[in-house]
C-alpha cells in the first residue's frame, strides 16, 4: 500500500512549497504507476508555507553542454548542513573551528549562529529548501546526550529543515529511537512536555530520507525521496547513506546505494521531476578546512564520481571539513558537489537555475559556495533560549552520580610528558573496545581540559574533563604503521607524545631527528613486530586527516567502534571505580 505524507515545515517565509514523501520503494512498473497516483494526489493538496532563501552566488564555469535560454530561469536555493551531531552549543576545539584559505583558524558554529546564518541566507532569495545530510543527532553535550535528541529535532523544526538524511548516528540509535523522534506518541500538551522547561515535544516536522533503506517493520521510518514544489518548479530530493565497513549491525538494513539511487531517480523522472538534489552520507573523510577548496579525497569517492547523471547537485555529509567542487558526471556534464563542515560550522549554498517550462536544471547557470557560520553575526535569540532551556532540562540527569575517584587525577604532564589523566582515558578506551577487537589504545592529552576531581563523578563532571565528544575508531595497521604513527605523534601531541593504555611502553630519544624519536615500542611486553597486525582504538582527532594528517586516517583498515570518548570514560568509571592515578612509566624520555 502506498502511504503519503504532506507535512508542514514551520517557518514564516512568503514562498510556498508542497512536499510529497512516499514510503514504498521504487522499482516495478506497478509501483511507479502507484507512485504517480500518490504524487499527483499529494501535489493537489493544500500548499504549506516554506522557507525563503539565501546568499550571494559565486561565479560559475561553462559545462560541456551549452544551453540556450527559452525563458527566464527560476533560481531555487538549496541550503545544506551536515553531521550536525546535536551541536546546539558550539563545540570546544577543532569541531568548533574552521580554517580559511590563508590558514587562519576562526571559531565557527553553534546553534544560535547557525540559525542566524540560515535566516540571512534565506532572506537573500525568494525560494529555498534547507536539507540535512545525516548524523544530525547524537553529540555528547548533556543537552543532546541526556534528552534523547529532542532538543536537536526541535531546533531543526525551528530553523525550517525540509528533509534530513540518515547516517551512522541515526542507525546506531535504532529504528525505535528514530520513530520516537518522528512521532513521540503523546497526545495532550502535558504528555508531550517531557523535558521542562522545554516546550512540549511533538516530533519532527520534516521527513527522514533514505533511498537505500530496505523497508521492514523494524527499519527506521524513512522515505525514499521527497518532492518539493518551490515557486513554479518541482525539486526532487534523494538520499543515500554508506555505512563504513565493519560497522555494528542495526535493524535497519541498507541496499546497494548506487542501485537504489538509480531506481529512485527513475521514479522521480517518471513523475515528471527533472530537478534532483542528492544527499550522500559518506564513509570517507578529507583534510580540507578551506570552505572554498575542493579536496581530492572527496572527488575520488565512488558515489561522488559515479552517481546517476540525472542528479543535478550533490551535498556530501560526514566528510569532516567543508568542500566546494565541480565534477564531471558520467554524461560529461559539470555537476556541483559540496560538503558542509560538520557540527554546524558551515552552510552549503547551491543556487539551482531551473527552466520552469521543462523543469530541467541549467547547470552552467547554477552557482555554489560554502558559507562559514562565523561568530560575527548576531546570534538568534530564540535559539539561545532553546539552548538555555535544554541545559536546564538536562541538569538533573547530568548530576546523577555514576562513580567516583578516590583522589584527584591530574591532567598536568610529568617530566616525561606523561599525564595521569590521559593514561586513565586511554585505559578507559581499551576497556570499552577490548571486546570489539582492540589490542591497545592511544589518547591525546590535548583533548582534556580539567583534572578529574576527587569524590563522586557524574556525567556533567566527565563532560567538563573531556568535552570534545569525539567518536572512537578501531584502526587495524601493521606494526610498521604503528611505529610510524608513534614517530609522528611523539613530536606533535603534548610534550613528547600520546598517552597509551597500560599494556604499552615506549621510549622517546630527544637526540634523534624529528619523526624518528621513538626507539622502543612494546605491546603486552612484546616488541612491536613490523609485519604483524595490531588494532588500535583512537579518538576521532588522532584518526582524522583534518588537522595535519594522521597515519591512522591514511593506512590500514579504519572502522567505527560504536562509542564516543565520553561513553568509554563513563563505562570505565562505572565498571572500574573508584579510580586512582596510574603509576608513571609508560613513557620514558632520553635527553
Amino acid at each position: 500500500m502506498q502511504q503519503l505524507s504532506s507535512r508542514p515545515v514551520p517557518n514564516s517565509a512568503a514562498a510556498h512549497t508542497s512536499v510529497t514523501t512516499i514510503t514504498s520503494r521504487p522499482g516495478s512498473a506497478a509501483t511507479v504507476a502507484a507512485l504517480v497516483i500518490a504524487a499527483v494526489t499529494a501535489l493537489a493538496m493544500g500548499l504549506v508555507q516554506t522557507p525563503v532563501a539565501t546568499a550571494q552566488a559565486g561565479a560559475t564555469d561553462e559545462t560541456s553542454k551549452p544551453w540556450s535560454p527559452s525563458v527566464e530561469a527560476q533560481t531555487v536555493r538549496i541550503l545544506g548542513i551536515g553531521e550536525f551531531s546535536g551541536a546546539l552549543s558550539r563545540p570546544v576545539g577543532f569541531q568548533g573551528e574552521l580554517r580559511d584559505g590563508s590558514g587562519n583558524v576562526r571559531p565557527a558554529g553553534g546553534g544560535p549562529h547557525l540559525a542566524a546564518t540560515v535566516a540571512k541566507l534565506r532572506a537573500q532569495s525568494d525560494n529555498a529548501l534547507l536539507l540535512a545530510t545525516g548524523d544530525s543527532i547524537g553529540g555528547t553535550a548533556p543537552e543532546a546526550a541526556l534528552l534523547g535528541d529532542r532538543p536537536t529535532i526541535e531546533f531543526f523544526n525551528r530553523i525550517g529543515v525540509d528533509g534530513a538524511g540518515i547516517g551512522r548516528r541515526e542507525l546506531d540509535k535504532g529504528a525505535d529511537h528514530i520513530r520516537s523522534l518522528v512521532k513521540p506518541g503523546c497526545r495532550s500538551e502535558q504528555e508531550c512536555r517531557v523535558d521542562p522547561p522545554l516546550p512540549p515535544f511533538r516530533g519532527a516536522a520534516f521527513p527522514f530520507l533514505a533511498s537505500n533503506v530496505v523497508p521492514s517493520h523494524d527499519a527506521a521510518p524513512t522515505f525514499p525521496f521527497a518532492i518539493h514544489r518551490v515557486g513554479d518548479v518541482r525539486v526532487g530530493v534523494v538520499a543515500v547513506t554508506m555505512p563504513p565497513e565493519g560497522a555494528p549491525e542495526t535493524t535497519t538494513r541498507l541496499a546497494d546505494p548506487m542501485r537504489a539511487l538509480d531506481d529512485t531517480v527513475e521514479s522521480l523522472q517518471f513523475l515528471g521531476v527533472e530537478a534532483i538534489v542528492g544527499l550522500v552520507q559518506s564513509d570517507s573523510v578529507h583534510d580540507n578546512l578551506d570552505p572554498g577548496a575542493c579536496p581530492e579525497q572527496l572527488t575520488e569517492i565512488d558515489m561522488v564520481k559515479n552517481v546517476n547523471p540525472a542528479v543535478d547537485a550533490l551535498i556530501v555529509g560526514a566528510s569532516g571539513g567543508p568542500a566546494t567542487c565541480r565534477i564531471l558526471d558520467a554524461d560529461n556534464d559539470e555537476r556541483v558537489v559540496v560538503a558542509p563542515a560538520s557540527h554546524g560550522r558551515s552552510v552549503t549554498v547551491v543556487d539551482l537555475a531551473v527552466d520552469p517550462t521543462t523543469g530541467h536544471v541549467i547547470r552552467p547557470q547554477t552557482s555554489v559556495f560554502n558559507q562559514t557560520v562565523n561568530l560575527d553575526i548576531e546570534p538568534d535569540a530564540a535559539t539561545e533560549e532553546l539552548v538555555r532551556q535544554a541545559r536546564a532540562a538536562s541538569a538533573p540527569a547530568a548530576r546523577e552520580v555514576i562513580g567516583e575517584a578516590s583522589e584527584t587525577i591530574p591532567l598536568e604532564m610529568d617530566e616525561n610528558g606523561e599525564s595521569p589523566l590521559a593514561d586513565v582515558i586511554a585505559d578507559g578506551q581499551l576497556h570499552a573496545a577490548r571486546g570489539r577487537g582492540a589490542d591497545l589504545a592511544l589518547s591525546n592529552p590535548d583533548s582534556l581540559l580539567a583534572d578529574m576531581p576527587r569524590g563522586p563523578l557524574d556525567y556533567a563532571t566527565l563532560h567538563t574533563v573531556q568535552p570534545y565528544g569525539d567518536r572512537l575508531y578501531l584502526v587495524t595497521v601493521t606494526g610498521q604503521d604503528l611505529q610510524d604513527a608513534f614517530d609522528q605523534f611523539a613530536d606533535d601531541i603534548g610534550h613528547h607524545g600520546p598517552a597509551v593504555s597500560s599494556n604499552v611502553r615506549y621510549t622517546v630519544d630527544m637526540s634523534k631527528p624529528e619523526g624518528a624519536r621513538v626507539t622502543e615500542l612494546t605491546v603486552d611486553d612484546e616488541p612491536v613486530d613490523p609485519a604483524a597486525e595490531y588494532t588500535v582504538v583512537v579518538n576521532e582527532f588522532l584518526s582524522s586527516p583534518e588537522w595535519n594528517g594522521s597515519p591512522f586516517a591514511e593506512r590500514g583498515t579504519r572502522r567505527e567502534a560504536g562509542l564516543t570518548d565520553i561513553s568509554a570514560l563513563t563505562r570505565y568509571v562505572t565498571d572500574e571505580g573508584p579510580l586512582t592515578s596510574p603509576k608513571p612509566g609508560r613513557v620514558r624520555v632520553i635527553r
